[in-house]
């Protein structure tokens, strides 16, 4: 079973042969060179599996030194926080989902890049939004597409509208400031850019609060719409559903499909491999997970 339209041959050449492009021939020597160079990292897991690796050769810009640090970073962050890489309570997520979801969209935008949509639902005052939730299953979501395909990049779409204020608030700063470390050094995938849709009269604290934790380049590709066609200049209607004044179908019945995805994937969340900490030639957390000199010198796409 597979969710999502897959990469068609266009939007798999436009991935896999931009920028610095190998050879297939030369792709899987990279591969044989990465395997080689994970079995000397006594903390890393044993991985066999090429065509996973050649997706983060290819999301790294056939970079192999990045690819290498990228991984790296990968495997520690899961292991210094084990508590977003977890299985779910299905019971529990389906409750959830009645206040907010967190979905990557079916299609592809014609650059090839992933689309994710964040919507915050009406909730009445006494109940608790989970952001730790919506943060676990965006990890998810980015595990399981790394897996499947190379990616080009992702763009995350915020539905805020019935977000509190007060719940807003209470938003835990370290939860959000893990997430985006995560999310931009550890997986092979170049954010592209973050819009807020139907933004509340507090949309400038929301975007001043997450300004904190991006770095510059990222922070110029923040957009506030405040109408659905705005939107739709950067994220076309045949990729958005209904709701968004797309033509892809019903949120709810994405979401749904999303859900169902998940169980029949459980034993894979299950089991996702990580980093030994105890076999780390340094046992100190440098540069929030991974080696020494990896996030301050990775490159933000």
């Amino acid at each position: 079973m597979y969710l999502h339209k897959r990469l068609d041959e266009t939007q798999l050449e436009f991935v896999t042969k931009q920028d610095y492009y190998r050879t297939d021939e030369q792709l899987d020597e990279d591969v044989t060179m990465l395997i080689e160079w994970m079995s000397k990292q006594p903390h890393l897991p044993e991985i066999s599996d090429r065509k996973w690796l050649s997706h983060f050769i290819v999301g790294c810009k056939y970079n192999l030194r990045r690819a290498k640090q990228t991984m790296d970073a990968y495997f520690v962050s899961r292991a210094e926080y084990p508590e977003l890489i977890c299985t779910f309570d299905y019971e529990y997520l389906k409750e959830k989902m009645k206040t907010g979801i967190s979905v990557v969209l079916p299609k592809l935008t014609p650059q090839a890049n992933r689309v994710v949509i964040v919507n915050i639902k009406p909730i009445e005052n006494h109940v608790k939004l989970d952001f730790s939730l919506l943060i676990k299953l965006s990890i998810s979501y980015l595990d399981l597409y790394v897996m499947e395909e190379p990616l080009r990049g992702a763009v995350l779409v915020l539905d805020i509208k019935h977000l509190p204020l007060g719940q807003f608030m209470n938003i835990e700063p370290t939860q959000i400031k893990t997430f985006i470390k995560m999310t931009l050094n550890s997986f092979p995938i170049s954010l592209k850019g973050i819009h807020f849709i139907n933004p509340p009269s507090f949309i400038g604290q929301v975007i001043t609060f997450l300004k904190m934790f991006l770095p510059n380049k990222i922070k110029n590709r923040i957009f506030v719409h405040d109408t659905l066609e705005s939107l739709q200049q950067f994220v076309p209607k045949n990729v958005l559903p209904d709701q968004y004044g797309g033509t892809d179908g019903d949120l709810d019945e994405i979401t749904q499909n999303w859900f169902e995805y998940f169980k029949s994937k459980d034993e894979f969340l299950r089991n996702r491999p990580m980093a030994d900490l105890s076999k780390r030639v340094s046992q100190t957390k440098v540069n929030d997970f991974g080696a020494e000199g990896t996030f301050k010198k990775l490159e933000i796409d």
